[in-house]
């Protein structure tokens, strides 16, 4: 009993030399939260035994930069692209930090490797933003030649339209003139026909009435058998 007590005891004592101390001091101002390499790595240590309680380390060891790195990873998402036009944008699915929840300051001095990483993202961040620019130019003058496009085939088409409206006003005065001049020779040429039809009906009734006064005297002659007729 006595020996798994030592060996129990050993063994706590090694890993306890090995976690870090409260003596030693996090220096959390040379990396960044983006800059770390392992940004999901954390120093909580906890040993589990059957025979003790559980031994954790002072909260002094944990770095508020590694917390910080845990909890990004675990709400890591996918970023979602929206498409503004030709434009594609990839939106952050989580906030972005800020220097209330531990982002660093961009005036803070950095010394060593975190002063060159700094540099070199700085520079991604500049070559990104002169790509950045660049599309939005060439995108602005192409939206900007196809409104120009547009507005000179307005341009044409409202003069098209002016040209047909006045087109077709020439034609309405047209058709109203020859509608006019239509109508005067068809008087005219109409005017010595119904002289003459009136002329026709005339005659006609006047010979239809001579006719029919032979008539009303032929039929007033008495016949002789009548006249006999009337002696008896």
């Amino acid at each position: 009993m006595v020996d798994n007590y030592s060996s129990e005891a050993d063994a706590l004592g090694s890993l306890s030399s090995t976690a870090p101390t409260s003596s030693i001091k996090n220096d959390t101002t040379k990396t960044s939260h983006n800059e770390s390499e392992d940004e999901c790595n954390y120093s909580i240590m906890t040993i589990d035994t059957n025979d003790f309680k559980k031994l954790l380390l002072p909260k002094s060891n944990i770095s508020s930069d590694n917390k910080l790195n845990f909890d990004a990873c675990s709400r890591e998402k996918p970023f979602k692209t929206v498409a503004y036009g030709p434009i594609n944008v990839n939106v952050r699915q989580t906030m972005a930090p800020t220097l209330a929840t531990g982002r660093r300051s961009k005036f803070t001095k950095l010394e060593g490797d975190a002063a060159v990483k700094r540099e070199i993202r700085r520079k991604r961040n500049r070559e990104a933003a002169r790509k950045l620019k660049a599309k939005r130019e060439q995108v602005e003058q192409q939206l900007q030649t196809d409104i120009d496009e547009l507005e000179s085939r307005e341009r044409e088409l409202l003069f098209t339209i002016s040209s047909l409206e006045s087109y077709k006003t020439k034609l309405e005065l047209r058709c109203d003139r020859n509608m006019v001049f239509i109508e005067e020779r068809l008087a005219r040429a109409t005017a010595p026909t119904l002289k003459q039809e009136h002329i026709r009906q005339a005659h006609q009734s006047v010979l239809v009435h001579n006719d029919d006064v032979h008539a009303k005297e032929e039929k007033r002659s008495p016949s002789p058998q009548w006249q006999l007729l009337f002696s008896i």
